[in-house]
């Protein structure tokens, strides 16, 4: 990612003073200044509220403030990222159905902020977003997966026991594989229809990858 000129953007609701009728009235005191500490972004996307950001990932959405609405997305593509893997590390798993609907939860602002770059973005900045999505789709399944414990010693029970638990967590993330596919799927498409990428390195990586997914997708289907 690109250097970005860190910068805040506050909004202020201010309201003018009152001046009385006379010469000789004092001036009416000004109503009290709220502020909230946000960052605008130039084109049409949700603002970031600074003051809702987790700590660690406040540095990305400040460099969603600067004037370069390419650098604005990127940095929207990675503080999402961000947030996502923030909200999903607290949280305790166990290999139920419960864990699945707890880690939707936590990635969803992750998600809705790529939608808007999607929505915003050229082909190449929807290229990013859309591998950032592939790629936040198989964190929560790695996630779910390792919730699955060790058998509880060496006998076949206790392994087929593993490995039919394995099974049914494997059967709860089988929508957000689909997901993942389709993103990929998504990626290809625009390379095809946007010939001009094979000049993006980046973006051709990133395409080529989709590609290799695809394929070890169609392999394992077949």
């Amino acid at each position: 990612m690109r250097p970005a000129v860190l910068a805040y953007v506050s909004l202020s609701l201010l309201a003018p003073a009152a001046f009385a009728d006379g010469p000789d009235q004092p001036l009416q005191p000004a109503p009290a200044v709220r502020t909230v500490s946000a960052v605008t972004p130039a084109v049409n996307l949700a603002p970031i509220i600074l003051d809702e950001t987790t700590q660690r990932c406040k540095p990305l959405a400040k460099r969603a403030s600067v004037p370069s609405i390419a650098q604005q997305l990127s940095a929207r593509i990675a503080l999402a990222g961000c947030i996502a893997d923030a909200r999903m590390e607290p949280l305790s798993l166990i290999d139920g159905q419960e864990s699945v609907l707890a880690i939707e939860e936590a990635v969803q602002p992750g998600f809705a902020m790529l939608d808007g770059v999607i929505d915003a973005g050229d082909a190449s900045v929807k290229v990013m977003a859309l591998r950032a999505k592939a790629d936040l789709y198989s964190q929560m399944c790695m996630r779910m997966m390792n919730t699955v414990p060790a058998p509880a010693n060496t006998t076949p029970e206790a392994a087929s026991l593993r490995e039919t638990r394995r099974q049914i967590v494997d059967g709860m993330v089988v929508p957000w594989r689909e997901r993942t596919r389709e993103a990929h799927q998504a990626i290809v498409d625009l390379g095809k229809k946007h010939p001009e990428l094979v000049r993006n390195p980046v973006v051709q990586t990133a395409i080529r990858e989709s590609e290799r997914q695809l394929a070890q997708l169609a392999q394992a289907n077949s």
